[in-house]
């Protein structure tokens, strides 16, 4: 790549022509004058200063196809590196900690029949930032919920999943009676656990939206919220304690089918569908729209595909 394109993104990335400068350990004089060759280059401004420097709407335009020229060329680069190194393939993937411990395990198992000298690194984070790390290229796709639409993002539909309640047991016998288990098992109406201890979602939180709502929409409030916390896996441990009851995606809440199988009578934990919950979480697996995938990447989208619609469909 031009080192006038790569004076550019530093500048463009810090917003700083001296940030810029250090990074590329050259003077912020030579900083300017490659940004200014440019421009004459080009013939349009590329930052506006007012007060801060800003990337013009050219900048935009030209920051996000020079971005994509290194990634594109990073790409290139690590494909003969494997080659020459005698490596059959590689890539690194994002995903969220909780997702990650449901899904990998039976998918990387029968991955790993078809193509066990490929090598797989896991970045594990949330979708917002999982989509950052994409652009910047630094990961080669993720599973996303709900991903934001970006123009250089190709989504590879999953499937959509639901959110459901869980409650242990003995919080449910303590304000429910036997005769509602049978009728819940189709499904809840939230109205009817106004006064039920609940741990949601922090205020920024995806999931923590959605389920506002649909409170609002249905007019319904939740008197007894002791907790916040944005990790599903703690939701689900303090519902297994007795302690709170949750609203989890259904993907998350399938190895409390196997711990209800494992535990004693009384620590059962009860899965229920909300009715009119119609916010569905879109699953999608993203890569950069400008990089074609290797045969051994496409193979995997196909294998998370079918391994997760027969884990949903228990």
């Amino acid at each position: 790549m031009r080192q006038n394109y790569k004076i550019f993104l530093l500048v463009a990335e810090e917003l700083s022509y001296s940030k810029a400068a250090k990074k590329a350990y050259v003077t912020q004089q030579c900083v300017s004058n490659h940004i200014q060759r440019l421009e004459k280059e080009l013939n349009t401004k590329l930052f506006s200063k007012n007060p801060y420097i800003q990337l013009t709407e050219a900048g935009k335009i030209l920051y996000n196809a020079v971005k994509n020229m290194e990634i594109i060329s990073n790409n290139a680069t690590k494909s003969i590196r494997e080659i020459s190194d005698g490596i059959k393939g590689s890539f690194t993937m994002g995903i969220s900690t909780s997702r990650a411990k449901v899904i990998l395990p039976n998918v990387l198992k029968k991955y790993h029949e078809y193509f066990p000298d490929i090598e797989i690194s896991f970045y594990v984070n949330d979708t917002s930032i999982l989509e950052k790390k994409l652009l910047d290229g630094e990961i080669d796709l993720f599973l996303g919920i709900n991903t934001s639409q970006n123009e250089n993002f190709k989504h590879t539909f999953l499937l959509n999943d639901y959110m459901h309640l869980i409650i242990s047991k003995s919080l449910f016998q303590k304000y429910f009676a036997n005769k509602d288990l049978e009728k819940f098992k189709s499904g809840v109406e939230l109205i009817n656990f106004s006064e039920v201890p609940f741990t949601l979602y922090y205020e920024t939180g995806a999931l923590n939206l959605i389920i506002k709502q649909h409170l609002l929409f249905e007019g319904i409030k939740f008197n007894k919220i002791p907790y916040y916390i944005s990790d599903c896996d703690t939701q689900i441990h303090l519902c297994q304690s007795g302690i709170t009851a949750a609203i989890v995606p259904k993907m998350l809440s399938l190895n409390l089918k196997e711990y209800n199988t494992e535990c004693n009578l009384e620590d059962e934990v009860y899965i229920f569908p909300i009715n009119n919950f119609n916010y569905p979480l879109r699953i999608d697996l993203v890569n950069n729209i400008n990089i074609e995938q290797p045969f051994y990447i496409n193979s995997f989208y196909q294998i998370i595909k079918e391994e997760l619609e027969k884990m949903m469909s228990q």
